[in-house]
């Protein structure tokens, strides 16, 4: 009489089922080194049981090194099994649970319009529904449900999130208008301090002696006409009888430009006069701080090459800022050059 043969299906007995599965694994892994001796292969064995205790196998060869070199060979396989069992495996029906109700949470707590508290409850609502029939299987109504739900809540919650958004951006606009404001309150105030700073360096003088020989000296000019009076007065000790500067120009493109034309016929008429110490007054600021800096700006740039090719003739020259108060005779002298330059233009028209 033969043996008989083992039908092959679940066992129901537990017991029975535990042992079966020591005998096989056992039998299982003895086969699998004896194929590996018998024909020299390279053989990895892994079994996990019911309960999810994990056995394994390899031969000669290490296990992790058989299971790379099969990830290398079959790896588009992998991905593919990979992505089906993510499709068909969500969890437990108690991680889920947790993952909705954390989401849910979170949804709630951004969610401060009275829709958005509504649509969390309803799936709160859900969600306990589904906790308290304590099931593995969630219906597939209910979980659609439950996505709508969750889908309403990111809708809210991405409408919140916008929303705050533009009033960030409107803050961050008004603490810019207001940092541009307080830029502009504090460049004036730098401003100020510089040209404070300026007459303090450059000294505002008096009519007193500063040097052997002191120039005041001013441009009056006309905007409207383009034209210009030099005026200037010597003064000082030893004086031989150089005469005051009164001199008309036309053709001046701005009142620095008229300016610099001043210092430069006092610096150039002294040099033919044979001074040799100097101290040029002129109420610009600007002019007196460029021949002390070696410095010029684009528009003055012949003027101001004359004006230091000059200074080499000197002994000792320096320019200062006098106010238009200690500065009377020369305006006197500049304005009635420019009105006779008035005169003439009309007189020859």
């Amino acid at each position: 009489m033969g043996r008989k043969k083992l039908e092959i299906k679940p066992i129901e007995n537990k017991s029975s089922r535990q042992v079966t599965f020591s005998k096989r694994r056992n039998g299982l892994i003895e086969k699998a080194r004896q194929l590996s001796v018998l024909c020299d292969a390279s053989v990895a064995l892994l079994v996990v049981s019911a309960s999810g205790k994990l056995y394994s196998f390899s031969s000669g060869v290490n296990l992790v090194k058989i299971l790379d070199r099969y990830g290398k060979q079959h790896g588009d396989d992998l991905k593919a099994l990979d992505r089906q069992s993510k499709a068909l495996d969500c969890g437990s029906h108690h991680e889920l649970l947790e993952l909705v109700e954390r989401l849910i949470l979170t949804k709630t707590l951004l969610s401060f319009d009275h829709r958005g508290i509504r649509v969390s409850c309803q799936s709160m609502n859900i969600c306990s529904k589904l906790e308290e029939s304590n099931v593995d299987n969630v219906s597939v109504g209910s979980l659609v449900q439950l996505e709508e739900h969750l889908e309403n809540a990111l809708s809210v919650t991405r409408a919140r999130k916008t929303e705050l958004m533009l009033k960030l951006v409107e803050n961050l606009k008004e603490k810019e208008k207001l940092l541009e404001e307080e830029n502009h309150v504090l460049a004036s105030q730098m401003e100020k301090s510089n040209l404070v700073r300026a007459e303090a360096d450059y000294m505002e003088v008096s009519p007193g002696q500063i040097s052997d020989i002191n120039l005041p000296i001013y441009a009056a000019w006309d905007s409207s006409s383009g034209g210009c009076g030099i005026g200037g007065i010597f003064s000082g000790n030893n004086l031989k009888r150089i005469p005051n500067l009164s001199e008309p120009r036309s053709h001046v493109s701005s009142a620095l430009m008229a300016e610099a034309i001043a210092v430069r016929l006092a610096v150039v008429t002294s040099v033919y006069s044979n001074v040799r110490s100097l101290a040029v007054l002129t109420d610009s600021l600007s002019l007196v701080s460029l021949p002390k800096k070696e410095a010029t700006q684009p528009e003055l740039f012949g003027i101001m090459f004359d004006i230091y090719h000059a200074l080499s003739y000197f002994d000792r020259i320096s320019f200062h800022f006098i106010s238009r108060t200690f500065n009377g005779e020369a305006d006197l002298v500049a304005k009635s050059a420019l009105t006779l330059l008035s005169v003439n233009s009309s007189v020859g028209g």
